[in-house]
C-alpha cells in the first residue's frame, strides 16, 4: 500500500492559503496582544511585544505551511495527520514559555501565560485554513 497521496495541493493554492492563514493569525494575535497590553494583564513585557508577536506568528504559520505541504507530498491522510501534528506542536510550544517563567527572573507568570495564549490563535487558524478539509475531517 502506498503512503503517497494521489493529488498533492498545488503550490499556488497552498501559498494563497498560507498567506491568508498568516494574515488572519496576525490580526488575531495583534488584537489579543493589544487587549492584554492595554489592560495591563501582564506584569512584565520583556518578551510580550508587538514585533516579537509578529515574528513568532510568521515563523509558526510559515512552519505549519511547510509541514502541511510536506504531508501532502508524503502522506495518504495529510489533513488528519496535520491536525495531529499541529496539536502536538501546540502543546510543545508552551515549553519554552514555561522555561522562561522558571528560569528568567524578569519574566513573570502572567507574561509566560500571555505568551502561551498567543500560540493558540495561529494553531486554530492553521488547522482550519490550511487543510483541504478543515480540522482534518
Amino acid at each position: 500500500m502506498s503512503t503517497t497521496r494521489q493529488s498533492s495541493i498545488d503550490n499556488q493554492t497552498l501559498a494563497t492559503r498560507g498567506f491568508g492563514t498568516l494574515a488572519i493569525a496576525l490580526v488575531a494575535n495583534f488584537a489579543l496582544g493589544w487587549a492584554v497590553l492595554s489592560q495591563d494583564l501582564v506584569a512584565s513585557t520583556e518578551f510580550f511585544r508587538y514585533p516579537a508577536i509578529g515574528v513568532w506568528t510568521l515563523l509558526g504559520i510559515g512552519g505549519a505551511t511547510v509541514v502541511y505541504w510536506g504531508l501532502t507530498q508524503r502522506s495518504a491522510t495529510p489533513d488528519q495527520t496535520f491536525v495531529l501534528v499541529a496539536a502536538v506542536v501546540l502543546v510543545l510550544s508552551f515549553l519554552p514559555d514555561i522555561g522562561l517563567a522558571l528560569t528568567a527572573d524578569s519574566v513573570t507568570t502572567s507574561e509566560a501565560i500571555g505568551l502561551m495564549i498567543l500560540h493558540v490563535p495561529p494553531a486554530v487558524v492553521a488547522v482550519l485554513a490550511l487543510p483541504e478539509t478543515p480540522l482534518g475531517r
